[in-house]
């Protein structure tokens, strides 16, 4: 019981702050330049960063996923144990809704307000797969080289994928519902949250897919 409180806390913190992180700093580019472009150099820095630093906090403690997907996809590769599954996911997603709540507290927004950006069309959906499927690779791949190579991995690949996506690489359906409550350049409309968690679904199980012919070894 005392390990289930512990990968439940892990989880919970570390997904609050790195979704402090992602919509505080979008939040203080906007109070600073009119400027799209150094708004998301500004979020994408400060995301990336974040990142590293969180998997290597918390990595030893409950693996850092921070992303329902990811812990999914542990499971299915035999990572994680089934039992735990729901305490990860409703750790992260809590998490994730306490910390869009924080960062618009901090920035004099309203706690809680439904964003009106609209991310739509099948050129974001299809962005959104590759984005789900390429960091659940990226983790599984980098694995047994340690926690600090994953954390830079995943930090570099987020970092890569807010512009190398048209969707900004969300990869994780956690946040993808707490940016849903924030009317920030980092939100997304309410009407569009659904379709991001469908695309990221489909990009989890084809990874889940290749990472068992790339990276499990087959008896």
């Amino acid at each position: 019981m005392k390990n289930k409180q512990k990968y439940f806390l892990s989880e919970f913190l570390g997904s609050c702050f790195l979704v402090m992180i992602i919509v505080g700093s979008g939040l203080m580019a906007e109070q600073l330049t009119e400027h799209v472009a150094v708004r998301l150099i500004a979020n994408t820095i400060a995301t990336g960063a974040g990142l590293f630093v969180l998997i290597t906090v918390f990595a030893d403690i409950s693996g850092a996923h921070f992303n329902p997907f990811v812990s999914i996809a542990m499971t299915y590769t035999g990572n994680l144990k089934r039992k735990l599954l729901p305490t990860y996911i409703i750790a992260q997603i809590l998490g994730c809704l306490l910390g869009v709540g924080l960062a618009n507290f901090f920035f004099e927004h309203e706690i809680y307000e439904l964003s009106t950006k609209s991310r739509d069309g099948i050129y974001i959906f299809v962005s959104e797969i590759v984005a789900t499927l390429g960091l659940i690779l990226i983790i599984f791949g980098s694995m047994k080289s340690g926690k600090i190579t994953v954390a830079a991995s995943v930090g570099l690949y987020i970092t890569a994928g807010y512009w190398f996506t048209s969707s900004t690489s969300f990869a994780n359906p956690a946040v993808a519902i707490a940016r849903t409550f924030t009317e920030s350049f980092t939100g997304i409309n309410y009407l569009n949250t659904p379709f991001y968690i469908i695309a990221e679904f489909l990009g989890m199980i084809i990874a889940i897919y290749l990472v068992k012919i790339l990276f499990i070894k087959q008896n």
